[in-house]
């Protein structure tokens, strides 16, 4: 019988900022195992505390405000910079196009090369390293495509205030540093999370969750 561990998200998350970084040319690796485990009382008290101080999103989306909680507007493709602004496109591409000069040091290798990790300009089922170089990403759907929802800030994401909630299928960590903690909100029972390494990219279908079946469409908040 498997015995399920107990891990301490915060140690989880320290190790991770030592994982495979990505390479000047390589995308992030597809085949990702996140390590699984369940939030202790004093982590997820700490983490809730964090969540009841998020602040709704408010997004610019066609020269307009919009808040995402409320939906996305028909926009495939939103990202908060370091400044924690948060914009807001009609595909994956325009938006990696916009952050070239918005966030111009967001948009390179580590050796200065193409701007998206993949570096084809290929969007789509076969783009799994669209995600810039410096950027978490997820996505709405398990292959890579749907809505695209990405940081370069850190810090404790709710993601009801970005209507991605039980929405994400998909991720990508692609940076030097600082992996990503991703929970599903439990009543009753402890938080279970994924914890995903730094240079690679995760299918949450494939991803085993402790108390039966998958993570797809369970994470509700994360922490990177």
């Amino acid at each position: 019988m498997h015995r399920m561990r107990i891990l301490v998200p915060l140690l989880a998350l320290c190790a991770l900022a030592v994982g495979v970084a990505p390479t000047a040319a390589a995308e992030p690796l597809p085949s990702g195992v996140p390590e699984v485990g369940l939030a202790t009382p004093a982590e997820e008290a700490l983490l809730q505390q964090q969540l009841a101080e998020a602040m709704p999103v408010i997004a610019t989306y066609k020269g307009k405000k919009i808040d995402l909680a409320d939906g996305w507007q028909g926009a495939q493709a939103c990202s908060e910079v370091a400044t924690g602004e948060v914009y807001c496109y009609d595909s994956a591409e325009e938006a990696d196009q916009a952050l070239a000069s918005i966030a111009p040091a967001a948009g390179g290798t580590p050796e200065g090369g193409a701007a998206s990790a993949k570096g084809s300009g290929d969007f789509g089922p076969t783009a799994i390293g669209d995600c810039l170089y410096r950027w978490v990403c997820l996505w709405e759907h398990s292959n890579f495509t749907g809505r695209r929802l990405q940081w370069q800030a850190g810090g404790t994401k709710q993601l009801s205030t970005w209507d991605f909630r039980d929405k994400a299928s998909a991720a990508c960590v692609n940076r030097d540093q600082g992996g990503l903690l991703a929970y599903d909100a439990r009543t009753a029972q402890p938080d279970p999370y994924m914890a995903l390494g730094v240079g690679y990219c995760y299918k949450f279908t494939d991803s085993s969750y402790p108390y039966g079946g998958t993570f797809n469409d369970k994470v509700d908040y994360i922490k990177m």
